[in-house]
């Protein structure tokens, strides 16, 4: 019976330190740390010129930037809640070539452009995002952006690529997926198998704050690097490596 009696008491601390943590993750928000979008100001002719004509850092092109990086993989988000944008461009010699990338901008932020065989992810909170691309000439942004607004769900999983050339195509009919100039959203199973040689040449980033029951906002560290670079990823065996034996001659 004293067996019996400790065993309920045992029992009912764990319930009880399970309700606790359920409690205290219902109570955690989760937040984007990028600037909302106001649809209202979207529509205004100053906002549109604002967004046109800026001055913002540039990204260097795979014809003078050609450092590799660890090849794709798919990655766990650092919050839950979190959805995952992977943006991504496949190698090509059209690619090759650039000197200087389009520039992307999310929610106003600046965030990687994608040159050859180029691949990163961006953490985001659930909501609606704004999208704008515009090829600049050094720090000057003059061109009329290509504009996607796109919107994401907790635990979502979404690839983006950058295609300029029309010889891979899109998405394989699959209708309502994003599609606004060289940017389209592909369905996973035939975003994973070109997206699986890219490589990560830029960090991950993060976008997500969580907003506790007192108040307080806890940010996580924006830039997430991936694994070194090995020499030895480039080299894939397609049949196990044998020792000769020199007595079967």
């Amino acid at each position: 019976m004293r067996h019996v009696g400790l065993v309920i008491l045992v029992s009912c601390g764990l319930a009880a330190c399970q309700s606790h943590q359920s409690v205290e993750q219902q109570s955690v928000k989760v937040v984007s740390t990028l600037d909302p979008i106001d649809l209202k100001k979207e529509d205004s002719f100053l906002h549109e010129k604002l967004d046109q004509y800026k001055i913002a850092s540039f990204s260097a092109g795979s014809w003078m930037k050609q450092k590799p990086g660890q090849y794709f993989k798919l990655v766990k988000p650092q919050n839950p809640q979190a959805a995952v944008v992977y943006f991504y461009r496949p190698d090509s010699r059209w690619n090759r070539q650039e000197i200087i990338p389009t520039s992307f901008f999310l929610n106003g932020e600046h965030i990687p452009s994608l040159i050859s065989n180029h691949y990163y992810w961006v953490e985001l909170a659930e909501g609606d995002y704004k999208l704008s691309l515009s090829r600049p000439l050094g720090v000057l942004h003059f061109q009329k952006p290509k504009v996607a607004y796109f919107s994401v769900e907790a635990g979502g999983q979404y690839f983006v690529k950058y295609e300029e050339e029309k010889f891979r195509g899109g998405p394989n009919g699959e209708a309502g997926l994003l599609r606004v100039g060289p940017l389209m959203q592909m369905p996973t199973r035939q975003a994973l198998k070109e997206i699986a040689m890219t490589q990560l040449k830029s960090p991950g980033l993060n976008f997500v704050a969580e907003v506790t029951a007192d108040g307080r906002v806890i940010k996580p560290k924006e830039k997430i690097k991936g694994e070194d670079y090995k020499v030895s990823d480039d080299v894939h065996l397609t049949q196990p490596f044998k020792i000769w034996n020199p007595m079967t001659w």
